[in-house]
C-alpha cells in the first residue's frame, strides 16, 4: 500500500541500463578478387552470387576503357552458407568482351538484363550504358537492346519486379530531377515494356539516385547522395502507393557507412544480405547479417500500482465528536476517516475530494482539498499476452511502449523462451510442451545505439 497526499509526486521506475554498444548489424567484406579489382551489384539467385568486376581475367587479350582501365565483367560463384566458396568464374563462360558490363538481374521467368555500353558504340569514345536482354548465358550470346530506351542517354543498373511487369532503372536522360534519376516502365501484353516514367520528385532529387532493387516484402531499395541525411550514396527505401510511390526511409546506419554505399541484395527474411561499398577506398561487395542483440539486464514486468493510503495532516484538526472527515473518488469511492485505505479500478486520472461533515445536520460543511490523482504504467516495456495460451495453438505477444519517458525505440527483440527470437511490435510463436515460459522484449534506444532497456514476463501454456 502506498501512502499519498496531493502533494506528492509519484516516482516511476526505471530499467537497467547496459552500457555494451548493440551490435545489431556484423558487416565484413567479401574476399572474392584480388587486392585491388572493383567488384560491385551484388545479386543471388539460388546458392549463386552474380556480380560484375573489373578483375583482369583473359591473358591473351585484354580491353581497356577511355581511361585505360580493365572492363567491368560479369562473375558468378557459388555460395555455401552464404560463403563464397571456389573461385569466380565467367557469367558468359569468358569474361574478355570488348564493352563493359556493370550489372545483371532476372525477371521470375529466368530472363536476364544486363547494363552494359552500347555494342554499336566505341568504348573508348564513352559510349551510353544501356540495358540489353538476354535469353542465354553460353560464351557466345549476344544480348538485344530494350528499344524503348533512349539511344542518346545512358540507362541501367535495373531491376525486376518479384511479378515480372515493372522495371526500374536509373537515367541520365533530359527532363529529370538531377544527374541521374530513377525510372519505371511496365510489361506489355507483347511482352515488351512501356515508355520510361520517371518516379518524380518523391525519389527524385538534384542529385544521383541509381542502383534501385525490388525486394520481396514489396520494398524498393535505391542509392542516393541528394537528400539531406545523405553521406555520400546512401541506401533508401519505398514502395508502391496508390498515388505513385511512399516517401523515402533511409536503411540502417550500419549499413549505410561515410562515403558510397549502393547495388544491395537483402534475403527474404531480412536477416542478411550483400551491398557495394567504397568505405574502404575501393568498390567491394560486403556481406552483412543481422545478429541478436542479448540484454544482459532483464527486469520483470511491474503491475501499476493501484493501491494507496489517503492521508491529510490537517485534517486531523476536523477529525472530532462532531466533525467527521468524508474521501470521495471519482471511481465512486466513498470512505470516512483521516486516513483512508483505497484501490483503484485500472490506471488513468481520478479526481480525489477531501470534505468535511457536521455530524449533527448531516451536511457537508465545506471541501478541505481536491487533487488529482495519475496512475500510469511503470516506465518500461509492457508485455501483452492472449488470456490463455494452449500447447501447439499460435500464441500472439504485443509489446506496450507507450509508458517509456523519453526513450525512442529503434526495434523489440523477443526472445520467447521456446527458443525462438523475433523482432518487431508484435511476436507469434507455439509453444510444444505445457508449463511456465520466461518470455522477454527488449529494445535499444534509436539515439544513442547504446542504452537498452528489457523487460520479461512469466506465462502459463495449459494443454
Amino acid at each position: 500500500m502506498t501512502k499519498l497526499s496531493y502533494l506528492l509526486v509519484l516516482i516511476l521506475c526505471t530499467l537497467g541500463v547496459a552500457n555494451a554498444r548493440a551490435q545489431e548489424i556484423d558487416i565484413r567484406p567479401v574476399k572474392i578478387m584480388g587486392v585491388n579489382a572493383n567488384a560491385i551489384y551484388p545479386v543471388v539467385v539460388d546458392s549463386t552470387l552474380f556480380f560484375s568486376s573489373d578483375q583482369k581475367w583473359d591473358l591473351t587479350k585484354t580491353y581497356f576503357d577511355q581511361r585505360g582501365k580493365h572492363l567491368y565483367q560479369l562473375f558468378k560463384i557459388e555460395l555455401r552458407e552464404r560463403k563464397p566458396s571456389g573461385t569466380p568464374t565467367p557469367y558468359f563462360g569468358r569474361a574478355n568482351r570488348p564493352y563493359n558490363q556493370y550489372a545483371i538481374c532476372f525477371d521470375p521467368d529466368g530472363g536476364a538484363y544486363v547494363s552494359q555500353n552500347n555494342m554499336n558504340a566505341s568504348v573508348v569514345r564513352g559510349a551510353p550504358v544501356s540495358i540489353f536482354e538476354y535469353a542465354s548465358d553460353a560464351d557466345n550470346a549476344e544480348g538485344t537492346r530494350l528499344s524503348n530506351m533512349p539511344s542518346k542517354a545512358s540507362c541501367g543498373m535495373a531491376s525486376v519486379s518479384m511479378d515480372g511487369k515493372m522495371m526500374i532503372f536509373a537515367s541520365d536522360m533530359r527532363g529529370g530531377e538531377g544527374r541521374t534519376d530513377l525510372y519505371f516502365c511496365t510489361k506489355t501484353p507483347s511482352g515488351g515494356w512501356t515508355e520510361p516514367q520517371n518516379m518524380g520528385a518523391v525519389i527524385n532529387t538534384p542529385g544521383i539516385e541509381t542502383s534501385p532493387y525490388f525486394h520481396t516484402s514489396g520494398k524498393i531499395f535505391f542509392a542516393s547522395d541528394g537528400r539531406e541525411d545523405s553521406q555520400g550514396l546512401d541506401l533508401f527505401y519505398t514502395y508502391k502507393t496508390a498515388d505513385g510511390f511512399a516517401e523515402p526511409v533511409k536503411f540502417d546506419d550500419e549499413i549505410n557507412g561515410m562515403r558510397d554505399d549502393y547495388g544491395l541484395y537483402y534475403s527474404q527474411d531480412e536477416k542478411w544480405g550483400f551491398v557495394t561499398s567504397n568505405r574502404d577506398g575501393t568498390d567491394k561487395i560486403y556481406y552483412f547479417e543481422r545478429t541478436f542483440p542479448t540484454f544482459e539486464e532483464c527486469e520483470e514486468t511491474q503491475a501499476p500500482e493501484l493501491c494507496y493510503t489517503l492521508y491529510e495532516a490537517s485534517a486531523e484538526s476536523y477529525d472530532t465528536t462532531e466533525y467527521q472527515i468524508i474521501w470521495r473518488t471519482s471511481d465512486g469511492g466513498l470512505q470516512t476517516g483521516v486516513e483512508v485505505d483505497h484501490c483503484f479500478p485500472k490506471v488513468g486520472n481520478y479526481q480525489i475530494e477531501l470534505s468535511v461533515l457536521d455530524k449533527t445536520t448531516g451536511e457537508e460543511m465545506f471541501s478541505l482539498a481536491e487533487f488529482e490523482l495519475e496512475i500510469e504504467w511503470p516506465n518500461q516495456l509492457r508485455i501483452v499476452e492472449p488470456e490463455v495460451i494452449k500447447v501447439g495453438q499460435p500464441a500472439t505477444f504485443v509489446v506496450d511502449a507507450e509508458p517509456f519517458k523519453d526513450f525512442p525505440p529503434l526495434d523489440f527483440y523477443w526472445d520467447m523462451g521456446n527458443g525462438d527470437q523475433i523482432k518487431g511490435t508484435q511476436a507469434t510463436t507455439t509453444f510444444e510442451a505445457p508449463g511456465k515460459y520466461k518470455v522477454k522484449c527488449g529494445t535499444i534506444d534509436a539515439r544513442t545505439r547504446v542504452d537498452k532497456r528489457c523487460t520479461w514476463k512469466e506465462i502459463i501454456v495449459v494443454k
